[in-house]
């Protein structure tokens, strides 16, 4: 079980050559799981690629391994209609979640998944700074999530 957060950064590197091809920017999900990381390549003027779930080999602490550069794609509709976690505009960090019956359960910070599979575990949420030193983060674990612009809605 890892957090998007622990794998931002990580490069992103072939088994075969070991060869680094770019490094980890973010993740993307469907709202069931995690499909693919958005990788920031190494070459100049290079775009951004995706990474199945499928095509990591492995996820360490210290990098991804892939088998190889075909691993990477380009992004097409299907990947650019996906949720990023951390990044950019529609990103799922910073929203409000509620549960089926309307309570917040706080602001989304991060996701834990398995690596291997994409399958969220849970959620973890915030209720500010002041909450988080004293108390600590919340992790939140639920079936179904609906992502709106605004909020996102968890069934618990």
């Amino acid at each position: 079980m890892r957090t998007v957060q622990a794998l931002i950064g990580l490069p992103v590197i072939s088994n075969t050559t070991g060869h680094e091809h770019g490094r980890v920017v973010d993740a993307l999900f469907d709202g069931k799981e995690v499909v693919g990381l958005t990788v920031k390549r190494t070459h100049l003027f290079a775009q951004h690629a995706f990474l199945p779930i499928s095509e990591i080999a492995h996820a360490g602490q210290e990098a991804v391994m892939i088998a190889g550069e075909q691993a990477l794609k380009p992004f097409n509709r299907e990947q650019k209609m996906l949720h990023p976690i951390h990044t950019g505009r529609r990103r799922f960090k910073g929203k409000p979640l509620l549960s089926e019956e309307g309570e917040t359960l706080g602001l989304v910070e991060d996701v834990y998944f398995n690596v291997e599979l994409g399958t969220i575990i849970g959620y973890e949420v915030t209720d500010g700074w002041l909450s988080d030193i004293k108390e600590g983060r919340k992790v939140v674990k639920g079936q179904h999530l609906v992502i709106s612009k605004e909020r996102a809605i968890l069934s618990l």
